[in-house]
């Protein structure tokens, strides 16, 4: 505990000095600013090094200490999603017979895939600018950029002070350390869009690129207890026949704990697909699909309509208390 408040105190001098680097830049004061972001790169450092250590001598634990931490440990917190359709589904089927709401819990990797026009990164958005109510979010946006991705902000509700917004460097390894970095001053959620442009040192091969991107993020959930959420794709096979299945082979749905599909339904006329005037089918736009393909939170698969009022209308996230009825995997 001792440690973890040190390295919490650590970061926030580390944050302060990028605030204070950054300032002296737009300034103009370059010497000064430069002196302040190699205090602060140091730090950083460090700090990083510091959470390696941790989660190194936090693998190996006696089994009569886990099952006190479990004994001592009957509530779990759920932070909602802010779409209700979608949170009375993320619950235990206790809960759901008992119609409670749930949402995610912490230490999940959760991967959202669909077709191009699905609605991938609506509802993602959805999922941390609710987040933003409550606490710290990272975004890291490798597909809109700056001025798309502050012009769909508009369409929510959120709390810019909590929303953590990341260009930079698309290397695995450098969005890992801003991770690690970042769960020392308690930020719990991490959106990646999206895992195609993720980059991994020394590694061409998109089906081991893919393999090295999951297996990583998901030790990382449930080392620091956090969650992250990558917008995936689907296969081709998935385009072309209709099967749900993430891009580049299993290892990533393997090591997934949540794995959403968001699904396009056809606006049908009869037994026939309405078509536009170029032949093309037109697709629903008053809600979306969502089907679970893998839950270990809940072992609850489950497929539902999201309303786009609810996706796009203003609904707080909220967080629920519940005592534990199965455990966690």
């Amino acid at each position: 505990m001792k440690e973890m408040l040190e390295l919490e105190e650590q970061s926030k001098e580390a944050w302060k000095l990028l605030v204070e680097y950054k300032k002296l830049y737009e300034l103009g004061e370059y010497k000064e600013g430069a002196k302040k972001e190699k205090e602060y790169l140091k730090l950083r450092l460090d700090i990083v090094s510091q959470v390696d250590e941790n989660v190194k001598r936090s693998k190996s634990t006696p089994i009569a200490i886990i099952k006190q931490k479990v004994k001592n440990k009957p509530k779990i917190k759920r932070i909602s999603t802010g779409m209700l359709s979608l949170d009375r589904e993320l619950v235990t089927e206790k809960m759901y017979k008992s119609q409670e709401i749930g949402g995610f819990g912490l230490g999940n990797f959760i991967q959202i895939a669909g077709s191009r026009g699905s609605g991938k990164t609506s509802i993602l958005m959805k999922m941390l600018t609710g987040f933003s109510d409550t606490e710290k979010v990272f975004w890291a946006d490798f597909e809109m950029g700056e001025d798309r991705v502050v012009e769909k902000l508009e369409a929510f509700k959120y709390n810019e002070k909590n929303i953590l917004y990341y260009n930079s460097s698309r290397e695995l390894g450098d969005i890992i350390d801003e991770i690690k970095f970042l769960s020392t001053l308690g930020v719990k959620h991490f959106v990646v869009d999206s895992a195609m442009k993720i980059r991994v040192k020394g590694i061409m091969d998109n089906v081991q690129r893919f393999s090295e991107i999951s297996s990583t993020l998901s030790e990382l959930t449930s080392t620091l207890k956090i969650n992250i959420y990558l917008i995936n794709q689907l296969s081709q096979g998935s385009e072309k026949d209709g099967t749900l299945s993430l891009k580049y082979g299993n290892d990533a749905e393997y090591d997934a704990d949540f794995i959403f599909y968001i699904i396009k339904l056809a606006k049908m006329n009869g037994n026939k697909p309405v078509l536009d005037k170029f032949r093309q089918i037109v697709y629903e736009d008053d809600f979306r699909v969502v089907k679970c393909h893998k839950n270990r939170q809940d072992d609850r698969l489950f497929t539902v309509k999201i309303p786009k009022t609810e996706i796009f209308g203003i609904s707080s996230a909220v967080e629920v208390e519940y005592k534990m009825d199965m455990p966690i995997c």
